[in-house]
């Protein structure tokens, strides 16, 4: 497969200007767009690049795929070496991208509860004026991060500014970052987080090691008066160990940005809890993060058509699935 005029397909929701400094970075190569549902076997056959979430179940017959762009920070769904026609395939992801929109989404949700939002927004339809007593402050509170990768990092920084204490998981420890006050790691680490945490923000991606980490055990280490904020990956919850415990009152709240089926099913049961609050897998959806990623695929496409893949930034490791 040569690099001189590579096939590239962007199967991703970028404006003109942001094309453009594609097509000025490889102004050689052949390029096409497509919506990203309207993607065929034969679009996925013709690309050597593509920008995007290619269909899974056409890789196998991508011979001349080269290298995938994935504009998510994670890589589920596309770590298995198996789903490839060949061994040489490269997947990119944006991690680094949505650090600063997903942690001020992750705060939005808990001001949503700690400012009794959720509630005053439902007030508003009724035309009700009433002030609720039990409105609250995050600052003196505990946040527990699980994960501390980008979007983990800039949530903690934020939860700092608000003076909150703030503790952190990882599944392997390394040393403590001065923003963080307490760093845990395995299960036992993960029971003393959830036991202290007035807030606990899941940044976590999705692996074999993370899925259902919070099941119905976990949340019963979790404080009755506890919120759960999730904007890393739906099934790294139980989900209905969740709707059980805010349903029982075991947990006061939950703000969730992802879930195990996407789009979320009319038929589930957390569209009309009260004690819930549901953005559509919206947290990194800005502006600025379409910059972003191009920034990353413009100098991944540089240093891929000079020959230099292994400067390329981000490269999923597709044995751990990050």
């Amino acid at each position: 497969m040569g690099h001189e005029r590579p096939n590239i397909l962007i199967a991703y929701g970028l404006d003109d200007s942001l094309l453009a400094e594609i097509k000025e970075a490889a102004p050689n190569a052949n390029l096409q767009t497509k919506n990203r549902e309207d993607v065929t076997a034969e679009d996925v056959q013709w690309a050597e690049i593509f920008l995007g979430w290619p269909p899974r179940r056409f890789l196998k017959g991508a011979s001349q795929l080269s290298w995938i762009h994935l504009p998510s920070a994670g890589a589920d769904g596309y770590a298995d070496p198996g789903l490839y026609a060949h061994s040489q395939v490269i997947v990119t992801n944006s991690s680094g991208v949505y650090g600063v929109p997903m942690a001020e989404h992750a705060f939005a949700l808990m001001l949503a509860f700690s400012r009794t939002l959720y509630r005053y927004a439902r007030f508003q339809q009724e035309k009700r004026w009433q002030k609720l007593p039990d409105s609250g402050e995050l600052y003196g509170k505990t946040i527990g991060i699980l994960g501390l990768g980008d979007i983990g990092t800039q949530i903690a920084l934020r939860a700092k500014a608000f003076g909150m204490e703030v503790w952190g998981y990882k599944r392997r420890m390394t040393e403590k970052p001065p923003y963080v006050d307490h760093l845990v790691s395995g299960s036992e680490g993960l029971r003393e987080l959830l036991t202290v945490s007035d807030y606990v923000v899941i940044a976590l991606p999705l692996t074999r090691e993370t899925e259902k980490l919070i099941g119905e055990r976990e949340l019963g280490w979790m404080q009755p008066h506890a919120v759960l904020i999730n904007v890393g990956r739906g099934p790294i919850i139980d989900e209905q160990a969740l709707i059980n415990a805010l349903r029982a009152g075991r947990l006061a709240g939950a703000g969730l940005d992802v879930f195990e089926e996407e789009p979320l099913p009319p038929t589930s049961p957390l569209w009309e809890m009260p004690n819930v609050v549901i953005t559509p897998h919206s947290g990194g959806v800005t502006p600025e993060a379409n910059r972003r990623i191009t920034e990353i695929f413009c100098h991944n496409l540089k240093v891929w058509l000079a020959g230099r893949e292994t400067e390329m930034k981000n490269i999923v490791d597709l044995e751990i699935g990050y």
